[in-house]
């Protein structure tokens, strides 16, 4: 396969000139392609898959287990870096339009900023009207804190937003309970009696599990009752904020 990625390898190795073998493009005879590169799974997370597919079923026992869940109570989070600007952008300019200078104090260490996406399923009513959307909000690891002197691009005192870095398990546990979770119980769209609303998170390191003492503490919060869940180890499929559509 790793001879087939241009047009003119693949001409020479046929013995036709390009410009046939592009008309064979044309024609639908051979099409182009993409191979992604997907996870290694080894034996144990085939296995750990199937079981978390099994138990995405509703029903007790085999000969009542037909249906998935709709899967209404379950939130995605998911954490990316952005960098705040980049070493080279493309632009289009006039003729005689000039490009903007622009300059840092490093090409190699850009500043970035870590942002938390969290995101339900959207529910509709019975005249196919949005009545949740589910798009509970967007994170960022960031702070404000007052200026300590003088600059261009402050005074003293005025309140600056500053980013949050580096981010370990404290800020991630920190923002799940007083910034997540809140804005959950907020936005959640109102239904009768208790709520079970599982988050699923993949298995970063800075990230906390259902047993953590402090997560134990507030998990229930009135009628919401909060469980954290790790999605399946090399397996970012089964998290719809890492599927690029």
């Amino acid at each position: 396969m790793g001879d087939r990625t241009c047009i003119r390898d693949l001409a020479k190795m046929f013995h036709i000139g390009e410009t046939t073998f592009w008309r064979m493009i044309k024609r639908g005879n051979v099409r182009p392609h993409t191979n992604p590169l997907h996870p290694g799974l080894q034996d144990p997370n085939m296995v750990q898959r199937v079981k978390w597919v099994i138990n995405l079923l509703e029903g007790d026992n085999p000969q009542t287990k037909r249906q998935y869940q709709p899967m209404f109570d379950f939130v995605h989070i998911d954490e990316k870096w952005f960098y705040l600007s980049k070493k080279a952008q493309r632009m289009y300019l006039g003729r005689d339009e000039r490009g903007k200078y622009k300059s840092g104090k490093s090409s190699k260490f850009i500043p970035k900023v870590m942002f938390t996406a969290a995101i339900a399923r959207p529910r509709f009513n019975s005249q196919n009207e949005c009545t949740f959307d589910g798009k509970l909000m967007i994170f960022p690891f960031t702070y404000q804190e007052a200026a300590k002197r003088n600059s261009k691009n402050s005074d003293k005192g005025t309140m600056v937003t500053k980013v949050v870095e580096p981010v370990r398990k404290k800020e991630t546990s920190d923002m799940l309970i007083n910034h997540i979770v809140p804005t959950m119980m907020r936005k959640w769209p109102p239904s009768e009696g208790p709520k079970t609303i599982s988050i699923q998170q993949d298995n970063a390191r800075t990230h906390i599990t259902q047993s953590d003492i402090i997560w134990q503490q507030v998990h229930q919060q009135g009628d919401f009752t909060f469980i954290l869940v790790q999605q399946l180890r090399n397996s970012p499929d089964l998290n719809i904020l890492d599927l690029n559509v």
